[in-house]
Formats: structure tokens, sequence, C-alpha cells
């Protein structure tokens, strides 16, 4: 096998994934431009900005599918960056040029899905600056709660009212538009006035409730405000009379109305969302009241949907929303009351999605919790997490435990806690910070706790109290333990506040956080974190090992710069009983790559990962500068690239690799579009998409490893050796999945056994699914719940189960403080 040319290891020049695009001409898609600004009405300044900013990009970059979509993001920038003077004050402006974004993707016949597809791509292709594509993460992100908000809407708003038999449930699309001349409140009409009362609730202190369980919280609190204005209207033709939450005397004419609350019946956090009733909410409507925003009884909130005060509320609703939909640039959320949620499948798509499922740890995720339909519904888990970390909330000072430290010791660590307070309440200036820290200071007091425990029963050798100054007294430990348990609490509330900006407000090195991560995953893991915290746990720790931690800021380099090159390889690190940070540092890094590896190769169709492994070893190893300012999946996609072409390999091209790549739980575009090249004279990163960083930086310092290691050549035997196989480490190996707790209140744990593998142990208890008889079960149930019968069913198979029965035995071995056994893999969701 002769020695590839160095030509021929380089890559295709491609586009990413733009390509060429329609058949338009520069005139006709000029003349499509001025008739769209035509339509909008579009002042002079704004349209001929835009039309040069996508004229730039169309110069350098063939965009695929409608000329008009492209024109609509150009557009839309534009707007972005002008601003409007207002009636408020002398030097009082809008951002922006009042252009309703609704009303744009309605003349480009756009919908909302492309374009948040669309704009993303077109930040990236214009160059637009940071904070314009900031604002564009905000908009997707609040419009995907609003719409995640919407759908839980539909179903509350139709448990407790009804539409009567004289009114058309649907047509929604005309509340938007009607004349507001009838003063009777309809059922489609209570509709809208409920929804655009949240909206504007909701916009009236943005800062309050831009997470997505205070804003569910919010949206209950206008729904039980609306049903306590219909009761007091007597409107029983309004009302689901099937509501359980109904008073008992309602249908009764003497009926007196008297404020019902019905959050109970919808909130799992009854108490937070009482709360916001009693204060925010309170708050905002006294504002809606002195501004003239709605009309009625200021001090009972009642009043709303009289006659005389119900068309007007409604329609100062709209105008109070359309000013702010206009003054910043967001899409009109009263679209979504046009839809049925259930049946409008293209804006189901832009619901809150299940957190994706990090390649690392799998097997230690807890059991999917079953859902009705096995949907992921985003409030529901939201709630869910916050439920599992307020249940720490009476620890408000270091456990008696931990105290044994001495006083001096404590009163260091409180100061840490309080330092760390007080920068977290600077950064983060909302209503609910205190809350919020207060929270994640609680968890905090009880991971320190059970760390603390588990080193003291790691080392019974050392002194109790010795072990406990020496942890406490590390404030980097303290600070990152802390620092992850904020993270938890931010997550669990889908707030704005998004990974790393917890490292960005605490200083944390990336290199250091990752070191926690793990450890809170391991004391979290057995009741008190749910698999979703735990997957976002995974995530982020990945974030750290991919890119966070290879900036060239890090402390990673001068640790890497003491060790000396090259660095430990994969074997080294998995070999080393003693091994300190930098070891385990990399057999992290090392175990990630190697999944990543694996996974394209089993899409692109290569059977050799081990092959790629070694040429993405030994970039770590040898040539650790790839790595500056760069991500991971960058080299991965270098190495298995210079493979192909090495072995001059046909297929797969490097845009079927990113193509795979795109199918990655923790892809994004960013990776292959913006590659670090060098620095500019003014100190500025100089990027390029990743094309041109495998010709011009991959190659040449890859080229001659990846020919020696693939090089074919007969030894003297007739053996086809690789010369360098007798210099490579192994392949990482994933750890196996460690034993799973099935109780909180027993020491019985589940684990995965090898095939064909039956384990003795004494006074051992076997059930043998579709074969043992129904007492083996029973016993075995009576000894883990204390005589309690957990399954009830009788000796005799339903006949469902005789159809399905089973061709393999499934042997489980408990014993008291045991372990049950399982033999096959497990399915993971």
């Amino acid at each position: 096998m002769s020695e590839p040319d160095p030509q021929e290891l380089g890559a295709e020049v491609v586009s990413g994934v733009l390509s060429s695009g329609g058949d338009d001409t520069q005139e006709m898609t000029k003349a499509k431009y001025t008739n769209l600004c035509r339509e909008l009405n579009m002042d002079h300044q704004t349209e001929k900005e835009g039309y040069q900013m996508y004229y730039e990009v169309s110069q350098r970059c063939s965009m695929e599918g409608e000329s008009l979509h492209w024109l609509c993001c150009a557009l839309y920038a534009a707007c972005r960056r002008s601003n409007t003077p207002t009636v408020i004050g002398q030097d009082a402006v809008v951002r922006g040029n009042c252009v309703s974004l609704n009303n744009l993707l309605r003349c480009c016949q756009m919908s909302i899905y492309d374009f948040k597809t669309k704009i993303k791509q077109w930040c990236d292709m214009a160059n637009l600056p940071q904070e314009f594509v900031n604002e564009i993460e905000v908009l997707d992100r609040k419009f995907s709660i609003t719409f995640t908000l919407y759908k839980r809407f539909r179903t509350i708003f139709d448990k407790i009212f009804t539409c009567p038999p004289n009114e058309k449930k649907h047509s929604k699309y005309i509340s938007l538009h009607t004349n507001y001349a009838h003063g009777k409140c309809s059922y489609i009409k209570l509709d809208d006035m409920c929804w655009r009362l949240f909206l504007c609730a909701k916009n009236q202190k943005p800062s309050t409730t831009v997470d997505l369980v205070t804003s569910f919280n919010l949206m209950i609190c206008c729904i039980d405000l609306i049903y306590n204005n219909v009761l007091a209207e007597k409107r029983t033709d309004l009302i689901n009379s099937k509501f359980e939450g109904l008073p008992s005397n309602w249908t009764e004419l003497d009926y007196r109305q008297q404020q019902h609350c019905i959050l109970a019946h919808f909130c799992d956090m009854t108490d937070e969302a009482r709360a916001m009733k009693a204060t925010t909410f309170r708050e905002i409507m006294a504002s809606f009241f002195q501004a003239s925003t709605v009309y009625g009884n200021k001090d009972s909130m009642l009043g709303l949907l009289t006659k005389e005060n119900f068309e007007r509320n409604l329609k100062s609703l709209n105008v109070s929303y359309e000013q702010y939909v206009l003054s910043v640039g967001e899409f009109d959320e009263r679209i979504l009351s046009a839809y049925d949620a259930g049946d409008h499948t293209g804006l189901n798509d832009q619901a809150l999605r299940p957190p994706v499922t990090p390649l690392t740890r799998k097997q230690d995720l807890p059991a999917q919790t079953a859902l009705p339909g096995d949907k992921f519904e985003p409030v529901l888990n939201a709630t869910n997490n916050v439920k599992q970390l307020t249940a720490f909330g009476p620890l408000t000072e270091p456990t008696e435990f931990v105290k044994q430290a001495g006083e001096e010791v404590i009163a260091k660590l409180l100061t840490i806690i309080g330092d760390i307070k007080q920068k977290f309440l600077a950064k983060y200036p909302s209503p609910e910070a205190k809350s919020r820290f207060r929270l994640a200071k609680s968890f905090y007091f009880y991971l320190l706790d059970q760390i603390l425990k588990a080193e003291i029963r790691n080392k019974p050798d050392v002194e109790n109290k010795r072990l406990l100054v020496q942890k406490i007294s590390l404030d980097i430990f303290n600070i990152t333990l802390m620092g992850c348990c904020v993270e938890l609490v931010l997550e669990a509330y889908k707030t704005e506040l998004k990974f790393p900006w917890v490292l960005d407000c605490f200083s944390i090195s990336p290199f250091e956080f990752q070191k926690i991560i793990e450890i809170v995953v391991r004391h979290g893991s057995h009741g008190c974190l749910n698999r979703s915290l735990i997957k976002h746990l995974n995530s982020i720790e990945e974030t750290c090992l991919e890119r966070l931690a290879w900036s060239r800021d890090s402390a990673v380099w001068d640790i890497f710069a003491s060790a000396g090159q090259p660095l430990p390889s994969s074997y080294d690190v998995n070999q080393d009983r003693t091994a300190g940070a930098l070891q385990i540092f990399l057999r992290k890094v090392y175990l990630l790559g190697w999944l990543r590896i694996q996974k394209l190769c089993s899409e692109l169709g290569l059977c050799e990962p081990d092959r790629i492994w070694h040429i993405f070893e030994h970039a770590i190893t040898h040539e650790t500068d790839l790595m500056k300012d760069r991500h991971l999946d960058q080299n991965i996609m270098c190495a298995i690239y210079i493979y192909i072409r090495v072995k001059r390999m046909e297929d797969p091209k490097f845009s079927d690799i990113m193509r795979a790549y795109r199918n990655q739980p923790q892809a994004v575009n960013s990776v292959y579009r913006e590659v670090l090249i060098g620095i500019n004279d003014d100190g500025e990163p100089k990027v390029k998409d990743i094309i041109y960083f495998y010709n011009n930086k991959y190659v040449p310092m890859i080229r001659k490893f990846a020919i020696d290691h693939l090089n074919v050549t007969p030894d003297v035997s007739g053996c086809r050796i690789r010369t360098s196989d007798l210099l490579l480490s192994p392949h990482p190996k994933e750890r196996a999945a460690q034993p799973k707790k099935v109780t909180q209140n027993h020491s019985l744990y589940v684990t995965q056994m090898p095939k064909n593998e039956i384990q003795q142990s004494p006074n051992q208890m076997v059930y043998r699914f579709y074969h043992s008889p129904a007492k083996d079960l029973q016993l075995m149930n009576e000894k883990v719940r204390g005589g309690k019968r957990m399954l009830s069913f009788g000796d005799e198979q339903p006949a469902f189960l005789e159809t399905k029965r089973a061709k393999r035995d499934l042997p489980t071995v408990p014993a008291e403080g045991g372990v049950v056994r399982r033999s096959g893999g497990e399915h993971e969701t």
C-alpha cells in the first residue's frame, strides 16, 4: 500500500448545510424584497440595511430553499437594529421599528418553526453580534415555554369551563379582530381574556416569570381569578359542572361568592403557588388597575366580567399586549389561542422537549418514570424536579455530624457560603433569588453530610474529626459543591440562566467543576436526584470535558506543562491505581471520545473504530494544542476523516460525517461552523469552518502518525501486522453498571447479570418468571416488605401472559442485604 500524497488527504470544500438555492435571479429577489417592504410599510433606512445585509451574505454563501425566507431573516435583523421614538418623553425610544414579527412571517408565508431554524443559521452567515444571537436564543426559549404552558392551559381551562350549547367552541381567530360591541362574556372571549391576562401578567414582571415553574404558577393564578369572576357573575352556563373544585352550593340562587381557591387542584407545589397569588400576582393586578389596563374592584379583583367592564377589559389587554410585542420584537403569542394544540402537530414541535441522554454513565441512570401515554410533560417534569430538591428545605444549617469538625471550621464554612450568596444575588437580580439560593444551600448541607460520611467509611483508619476538618477546609471543594447545587436549582425551575452561567457567577474553573459532578451524582442518585436532574449533571460534565476545560485560560494547561509531553495514554490512566487529577480528567476525556467515536462509526458504517480511536488518542497525547480553544468533537470528526482518506475510501464524505454528528445528543452546528484557526493582531479569535481546520491545521500535524498507524506491511511469517500496534493502548472500557437500590427502606439492589451466569449465595431465594409458582414471589415480597404482600395474582397465568410466554429464564438471586440480578441488557429511553 503506497503512502498517500499530502493532497490526497485533503477534505472536499463544502458549505456546511447550505447549498445552492433556487432559480431566482438577483432582479427577481430584489423585486420580492421590495414588494415585501411595501406590504409591511417598511421605512426606507431599514429596507436599505436589510437588503444590503442579504446581498453581502449571498456573495459568500449559497442559500438553499425559498429566497423570501432568507430575506425575512435579513429584514428582521435590520428591524431589530433600529430604534423608534415614543410619546413617553423627548428622548424615549423603543427597540425595533414596531414591525410585528407575526406580520412579517405572514407576509413571507413562513412558519414559526422555519423562522426559528433559519434565523439561527442567518446569525452564523451574517456574523451578527453576540447580543443579537442571545436575543434569538431568548426569543426561542420564551416561545417554547409559552407554548408548553398553553398546552396545559387548554387542558385546565376545559376542565373548569364549558362552552354553552348555543355557542361555537372553535373559530377562535375571530376574537383577535372582533367588534367589541357586545357586552356579554362568551366562552370564546372568556378563553381569550384568560390567556391574554396571563400574557400581560408574565410580561409585567419578566424578571420574576422567566422560568417554567414560576410561569406555570402565574398562569394558574390567572385562571383562578377568572374562575372566581365567573362564579361572582353567576355564569353557570360557562362552568363545567363536572369540575371537582366547585363549591357545593354554587348553583343556588342565594349563593354568595367568596374567594374560592382552586390552585390545589392543578399545582403540585401548592404552597409556592399560593405565595405567588398573595404577593407577586396581587402586585401585578394592582398595577393593572392603576394603569387602567383592567377595570373592576381593585380590592376583591372581581367585576372583571360585568357587562360594563368585560369588553373594555378584553380590548385593553389586547392593546397592552400589542404594544409590548411591537416594542420587543417577539412572537405574538395570542396566535396560540387560534389553534387546537392537540391537533396542530406543527406547533406541537415548538414545546419544550425532554432532556437528551448523554452517552456517559447511561447505565447508572434511575429507571424511567412511567407517564400516561409515554409522553414527556415538561411542566410535570419541572415541578417534580423542584419537589425533589424542596424535600431538603428544612436543612438550614450543617448537620450535627458535620458540626463535629468544630466551631472554627464551621464558622469558616458559613463565611464561604455567605460570600457565594452575595455573588449570586448580585448576578441574579430577581425577587426569587433568595428563595432559590436558600433551596440550593439546603441541598448543599445534605450532600456535604453524605459525602463526608462516605469519606469516613472509606478511610476507617483516619480520625473522624481530622478527616472532617481536612475536607471542609478545602475552599474549592465547598465552592464547587455549592455551585453544583445552585446549578441544579436553576435547572429544576427551568430558568433562563443556562450552564456555564454558574461558573462565571462564582469564578469556578471548568476543570475544577468537572471533579465535583461525579461525586454529586454518586451521592445524589439514591432517592434525592431523579433521572432528569442526573441527565443534566452528566450533560454539563460532558460540556466541561469536551470544550470548557480546553480553553486557553484553563488551569488544565498548567497541569499539562508540569506533566510534560506526551500526556498519559488511555492505558496509563486506566492502569494507574494512584491516579491524580490529571489522570482522572484524561480518563473521562478518553471514555467520552471513545463513546462518541463508536456511535459515529456505527452510523457511518465504519468497521474499525479502534483505528480511529488511536488517531484521536495520539492527537490528545502528542499534539495537545489541537484541543486548545477547540472542541473534542472537532478532533473526533477530523480523526474519522483522515482515516477515510488514508484508507482511500470513496465514502463517507466529510458532509456525511457532519450529518451523522448532528444525530448525537450533544451536537450543535457551531462545532463544525466555527473552529479556531488562530488569533488576529487585535487579539480576537479567527475562526473558519471545520474543513479549513482539517486541511490547514489538523492534517499537517497528524498526517505522519495516521499513515504509519494505518500502513499495513507483511512480516517475515507472512502475517499482516501493523507496526504501530505494539505501541498503542486499547480503547477505554465503560465501567459496569452499579447496583441500583430497589427501595430506600431495605438494602436490596438490582444489578445486570452476564448471560448464562447463575450465582449462588447463602439463604438465596430464586423466582423464575413464567416458571416459578406465585407463592415463591409472595415469599420474596414478604421478605422485602416485612410481611406485606406487594403483588396480587393467583397461581393460574392470565391468558395474555400465556400467549407471550418468554423463551428464556430470568434468574434472580435476592438475599437479605443482597442483590437481585437480571440477565440481559436494559432498554434505554
